[in-house]
């Protein structure tokens, strides 16, 4: 991250870790291609919340601070992991409403479950009324399935939401072969 405050802040409530999973090339110390995710984690892997795709410091600090005083707010509230769950499900369909204009009730979402690309079809079919951003996208999901293991999440928000294929190619630099 390019700006000081925004690694500041991340150095001060996060751990960062990065992985590489889809494919982008280097043209000219330039990067062309490829895409973006950030997800907010609990330490034992489970996503809090997710960034889809490239967005300023300004947002990218917004939905850091989201993450971590909602997690705070639940641990204020002495919620266990079953009660998180429900918690975090209500704070992304709340956003989802607030932000994005798509109200869903608590009847209308399935039971927790596996995220799968499925599910995030079917809930995209189902209550995304309005085209969404990546950013809906994601706030749905994660109402949908809320607090998925990150191996469960990663995938479905590259492929998914942000229309990327995960990839273990190495990247490639124009001119080399």
């Amino acid at each position: 991250m390019s700006d000081p405050g925004v690694g500041e802040y991340l150095n001060r409530h996060f751990v960062s870790a990065y992985q590489k999973v889809g494919t982008f090339r280097i043209n000219r110390n330039r990067k062309q291609g490829g895409n973006v995710a950030s997800y907010f984690c609990l330490p034992s892997g489970l996503v809090l919340h997710a960034v889809a795709g490239p967005v300023n410091a300004d947002v990218f600090l917004r939905e850091a601070r989201w993450a971590k005083d909602t997690y705070e707010l639940a641990r204020l509230n002495g919620l266990a992991d079953d009660r998180l769950r429900e918690f975090f499900r209500n704070a992304h369909l709340d956003r989802l409403e607030q932000e994005h204009g798509v109200r869903v009730q608590q009847h209308e979402l399935p039971r927790p479950g596996a995220v799968t690309a499925g599910l995030l079809e079917r809930a995209l079919a189902e209550h995304g009324r309005l085209r969404l951003n990546n950013q809906g996208k994601v706030h749905l999901l994660l109402a949908v399935g809320p607090l998925p293991p990150l191996g469960e999440l990663y995938q479905v928000v590259f492929e998914g939401a942000l229309n990327e294929k995960i990839t273990t190619r190495p990247v490639a630099v124009a001119g080399k072969r």
